[in-house]
Order: structure tokens, then sequence, then C-alpha cells
């Protein structure tokens, strides 16, 4: 009976610690608000919350969508479309707000 209830108990500590994957929206940096990187304007998709960069397929597409900067985009959680920031900023698009 001993040998159970320690192998149960040993079984409890291994399975109840932390993942030892991270979730993939953890290894999103947050950029930097000074850099030009971080005022490239982005299409949000709020019902997915999927940002979308310049000249990207889905950028302006979406039925629900607004358009803001990749650091205000990244500060009210939302994700970059296929894992990666934008990093190439567009010369004459801008987002006012």
């Amino acid at each position: 009976m001993y040998k159970f209830f320690t192998a149960l108990l040993l079984l409890v500590v291994l399975f109840s610690s932390t993942p030892a994957v991270t979730p993939r929206r953890l290894l999103i940096r947050p950029i930097k608000s000074n850099s030009s990187i971080a005022n490239i304007p982005v299409w949000v998709n709020t019902n997915s919350g999927i940002y979308h960069c310049p000249r990207t397929r889905w950028w302006g597409r979406t039925k629900v969508g607004v358009f803001m900067k990749q650091r205000q985009a990244q500060a009210r959680g939302y994700r970059p479309a296929y894992g990666s920031a934008c990093t190439q900023p567009v010369p004459g698009l801008a987002v006012t707000r």
C-alpha cells in the first residue's frame, strides 16, 4: 500500500508542474516605442485578435478590423499574423491616431 501511495504522489508531482513548452504568444517580444518599426501601421482583425502587416494578403481586407500602430496593437494584446512582427516600414504610410 505504501508503494502505491508513493507512486501516486510522484505522478501528481510530475504532472502538476508548469508546462515545459512556452505558449507561442509569450515568445513575441514587445517592440521598443522609439523605433520606426513600432510605428508601422497594421490592420487588426478584431474578431481573431491578429494584426496584419502592410503588403500582406489580409491587410485591410478582413470584415471587421481597425488600423493602428504596431506598438499599440501589441500593447492591447493582439498577435502578429504568421507569428512574426512587421519589420519593413512602408514610406508614406501612417496612422494618425
